[in-house]
Parts: C-alpha cells; sequence; structure tokens
C-alpha cells in the first residue's frame, strides 16, 4: 500500500514539501491554529483510503481495552470542600476503548501514514515547531491508536495533557452526540 492509495496528494502534498501548494497548505493551517487553536483537513484521506483505515479499524475493534467510570474535566476525585456547582465536582459517565498500537500490522493503512517520511515533517511544519522541539511518539503500545465508540458510550470533555494532538478522524457517529 502506497501513500497516494489512502491520502489525497492533490489537495495536500505532504510528499511534495517543495511545492507551491504545499507552501500555501502550510500557511493556511498555520493560520487556522491561531485563528481557531485547530486545523481541519478535510478530505486529508479520500475515499478509498478512509475504506482501508475503516477495514483496519474494525478488524482490530474487538482487541480494544474498555474502561468505564465516572470523571470530571480533571480526572480528579471530587473535593467537598468547594461549592457543589464547581467545575471539579461535576462528574460524567466515561467510557472509553481504544486498540493499542501492538495490534497494527506495521504494513498497514494507519501505520502507512504514520510512518511515512513525510508526514512528522509535515505536521511539525503545520504547527511551526522546530525539529529539535518535535518527536515522533515512541511508545510501541500507544504510538498509533483507534478509539472505539460503542452505541450508548462517551467521553466527556476534559484538559487533555498532550501540547498537540492529530487525529484522523475515519467515521462521524450515525445519530450524533450531545455536546454539554
Amino acid at each position: 500500500m502506497e501513500l497516494h492509495d489512502l491520502l489525497d496528494l492533490g489537495r495536500y502534498p505532504i510528499d511534495r514539501p517543495d511545492a507551491p501548494l504545499y507552501k500555501r497548505l502550510i500557511q493556511d493551517l498555520r493560520r487556522e491554529l491561531e485563528d481557531d487553536g485547530c486545523a481541519i483537513l478535510r478530505g486529508f484521506a479520500h475515499a478509498a483510503g478512509v475504506q482501508h483505515l475503516v477495514v483496519e479499524a474494525e478488524a482490530t475493534a474487538p482487541n480494544a481495552h474498555r474502561s468505564f467510570g465516572r470523571t470530571n474535566a480533571y480526572f480528579t476525585k471530587d473535593d467537598p470542600r468547594l461549592p457543589l456547582d464547581h467545575p471539579i465536582r461535576q462528574f460524567y459517565d466515561r467510557s472509553n476503548a481504544f486498540v493499542p498500537a501492538d495490534n497494527f500490522p506495521v504494513s498497514g493503512a494507519l501505520r502507512r501514514i504514520y510512518a511515512d517520511p513525510g508526514f512528522m515533517p509535515f505536521v511539525r511544519e503545520a504547527l511551526d515547531v522546530p525539529e529539535q522541539a518535535f518527536f515522533r511518539y515512541d511508545d510501541p503500545l500507544a504510538d498509533v491508536i483507534i478509539n472505539v465508540v460503542e452505541q450508548g458510550q462517551g467521553f466527556p470533555w476534559h484538559f487533555d495533557t498532550n501540547n498537540y494532538t492529530v487525529t484522523l478522524a475515519i467515521q462521524n457517529g450515525e445519530a450524533g452526540g450531545d455536546f454539554e
């Protein structure tokens, strides 16, 4: 499987960093990040690429590690010294299921994108982070994962400890969800 089998390299030429379109893309992404703190690359994976990713995700989903509980946005315990309406005291059901990285073949779609020599420099350049300050996540169980959300499950909003998160969303909830 080649990168062009997965990604729309015409719109997102991460394999051609010297191309004028690449430079314009980087400028647009940096502007979005500056304005919104988030950049969305709609159609980054084209339809056939999404299908490869879906097949891989569905094949590995049964191996997901599942956990359930109640949490607040800070992942902390309740603090009864605070008023009842304080955010630390607001708890929500949380269900989480993720497939660890060791379930994905080296030749699979997800690893093909993650390991591509142009992917990391593209992300780094879009974020405007110097090479010596941004590294590939080298945890063999978490460098690439998929999150599995099944009917009736949810993962409430929370403060994240990551400086950056790169997410490749391959499916949207059919019925949507609540945002509170």
